[in-house]
């Protein structure tokens, strides 16, 4: 190109990377204790919630090996299970040492779940002051994290644990990451890999971490930099930028291979918990524009928030979808614009967009079109970008008028999430919440029909049972009809509810018991071989549960076939002890006449039960025989 004519062309060049060792000087003592009692006073009235009858009978009060609390056994049963369509062992072994230290108290598990929350506060405080410089706009980010309603989906449910707990190590993974760009090395690079590892495993949500800290590698580490080259010939400059951008990339890729071995589990656990459900595409990218914009409107107005919003049947042309999408453009071109001289803008903004990816609803699972708690980590990359901005504003009166602005929305934020934790303090509560907000909710109103049948409430709970199964037919709703119909002396109801339950498969466990109460009606009313068939079912379906085989075994001793019963039996106890379980496999070991077993089975079942006065009948009998 002919000398005087000058050009235009992007490229990267390093620069010494911006971060530094945290000094405790007093602006950040103080900014941290105005953090942390920020916080806990805010969410302070969780502590007083109760368990909710959403997932935290999946998570916590109805999973047996959470409810056996830490131990080798359940530990190796964490790592290895795909329960609850995840595999999250992180996030298993904190239920299960919650329950060992609090037992079946809520307010303990709900205070861990807020102490969790405080932290996560705390280091994203510490981590944004440590690469930026910036005390106080560090703390105002951090507050609106700390008290913004949509987390309150994040810390006042019990079973989203895995959100909070995988955003701690979230924010460990940025700390570790940092540490090493002062000074790279094969340790530090280990440890980043080792909290991202953690995060993962306690939520699958972080897959697009890596491509996240490519993001702030450009700001606000400054290991890259966009600038203009001096002449558009200059080869060398471009082919510096290439080597410097690819080092960066091939610098995550273990990162990014941890990431795509979580997915595959994910994906695998999902599927086989059948949560993927099959939705047309065009539908679900419908819904992840209109949900892009949602959640921006959410974030300035946070009002009429709701645990679980339907999945809303969409078309790229309906009007919200378009007003989203045209929203998101318009921004995404404006912090491109900006790019150079407002890096922040572009970091931030595509923190959110990159973050959410994973939940936005291209891959359908549930019956969900969007949650508050995915919001958890992505809103954060839009709070740094608007207080980084606003603190552009250098003229006094813009400057005091921006604070009073910022502690008002704080105060209404605070306000509001207080006032909405009233709405999570048991699942009648948050059921109806639910409802009102989002009008027709079929599975709000099958909470709120379970938690109703709890507390003795069956006519009650019919009623809503009922309206949830009109409005979507559903295995889980006809299941829990059936057995109230059952409790209610109703049988042939039960029967007819249980076999209408069949025809909606879903969820193995929930399937496996559907098969297990008929096999035992089927067994009340003599029809044996009708009972066997659908114990083999129950099973089959869910390999795990002792209560199957027990009563499968039982009907197999029934119908003389010891030896199988006796393998049930000992299955069921392989999976867990029982008094009732050790009982019968004596039963069936004596009339095998295997004496010696058939005692030690008895006796075994009077260390659990010292009163199975049964039990210790025909443990005299065995020893009278011997005599």
């Amino acid at each position: 190109m002919p000398s005087g004519i000058s050009s235009s062309v992007l490229r990267f060049s390093p620069k010494e990377p911006m971060t530094k060792e945290i000094h405790l000087d007093r602006p950040t003592i103080l900014a941290a204790t105005l953090l942390a009692v920020l916080t806990f006073s805010t969410f302070a009235p969780v502590l007083s919630c109760k368990f909710i009858n959403v997932d935290d009978i999946a998570y916590v009060t109805g999973n047996n090996h959470v409810l056996e609390g830490l131990s080798l056994r359940n530990a190796w049963w964490a790592l290895t299970s795909l329960e609850a369509a995840n595999w999250h062992p992180v996030t298993w072994l904190s239920h299960m040492l919650d329950v060992s230290l609090f037992g079946l108290n809520p307010s303990g598990h709900h205070g861990t779940s807020l102490l969790i929350h405080t932290f996560n506060v705390l280091l994203l405080f510490f981590w944004l002051r440590s690469v930026t410089g910036a005390v106080w706009k560090s703390t105002i980010v951090a507050a609106f994290f700390a008290v913004h309603p949509l987390a309150l989906d994040s810390v006042a449910f019990i079973a989203e644990r895995k959100n909070i707990l995988s955003t701690f190590f979230f924010l460990l993974t940025l700390w570790a990451y940092a540490w090493y760009v002062r000074k790279p090395g094969v340790p530090r690079y280990l440890l980043v890999a080792l909290v991202f590892s953690l995060g993962l495993m306690s939520k699958p949500m972080l897959v697009t971490v890596p491509f996240l800290l490519l993001l702030l590698d450009y700001w606000p580490l400054h290991r890259i930099e966009f600038a203009r080259s001096s002449t558009a010939g200059d080869q060398t400059t471009a082919n510096k930028s290439s080597v410097i951008f690819l080092r960066l990339l091939l610098e995550k890729l273990p990162l990014l291979a941890l990431s795509a071995v979580s997915s595959i589990l994910t994906l695998k656990a999902q599927v086989l918990d059948s949560e993927v459900k099959v939705v047309p595409l065009l539908s679900r990218i419908a819904n992840a524009e209109l949900s892009y914009g949602i959640y921006l409107k959410q974030m300035i107005w946070p009002s009429r928030l709701a645990i679980f919003y339907p999945y809303r049947d969409l078309t790229l042309s309906s009007g919200p979808v378009l007003v989203s999408l045209f929203v998101v453009c318009l921004i995404t071109g404006l912090v491109i614009w900006q790019i150079r001289k407002r890096p922040y803008l572009a970091v931030g903004w595509f923190w959110y967009l990159g973050t959410l990816i994973p939940v936005i609803g291209l891959v359908h699972v549930g019956d969900i079109s969007h949650a508050d708690r995915y919001t958890y980590v992505p809103l954060l990359g839009i709070f740094i970008a608007i207080i980084w901005i606003a603190g552009e504003l250098q003229t006094p009166h813009l400057r005091y008028g921006l604070i009073a602005t910022a502690a008002i929305a704080l105060i209404a934020l605070a306000v509001t999430t207080t006032k909405d934790i009233a709405y999570w303090h048991d699942g009648i509560s948050i059921s109806e919440h639910s409802i009102a907000v989002t009008g027709p909710n079929c599975l709000m109103e099958r909470t709120l029909g379970e938690t109703l049948y709890t507390q003795g409430r069956a006519d009650d709970a019919l009623v809503h049972l009922a309206r949830s199964v009109s409005l979507q037919p559903t295995d889980v709703g006809l299941f829990d009809i059936g057995t109230i119909k059952l409790q209610q002396n109703k049988p042939q109801e039960a029967v007819f509810y249980f076999q209408q339950a069949l025809q909606y498969p879903g969820e193995a466990r929930v399937l496996g018991q559907i098969h297990n109460n008929l096999a035992v009606l089927y067994m009340q009313q003599g029809l044996l071989a009708d009972a066997e068939k659908h114990f083999q079912e129950s099973v089959a379906l869910d390999p795990d549960s002792p209560r199957h085989r027990v009563a499968y075994g039982w009907l197999l001793a029934k119908e003389l076939k010891y030896d199988q019963a006796v393998s049930q039996f000992e299955e069921a106890l392989r999976i867990a002890p029982d008094a009732m379980a050790y009982f019968y496999l004596g039963s069936a070991l004596e009339q095998e006449h295997k004496l010696d077993q058939a005692a030690d089975a008895y006796r075994k079942t009077l260390a659990l039960a010292p009163t199975a006065r049964e039990a210790q009948a025909r443990l005299d009998a065995i020893a009278a025989l011997r005599r």
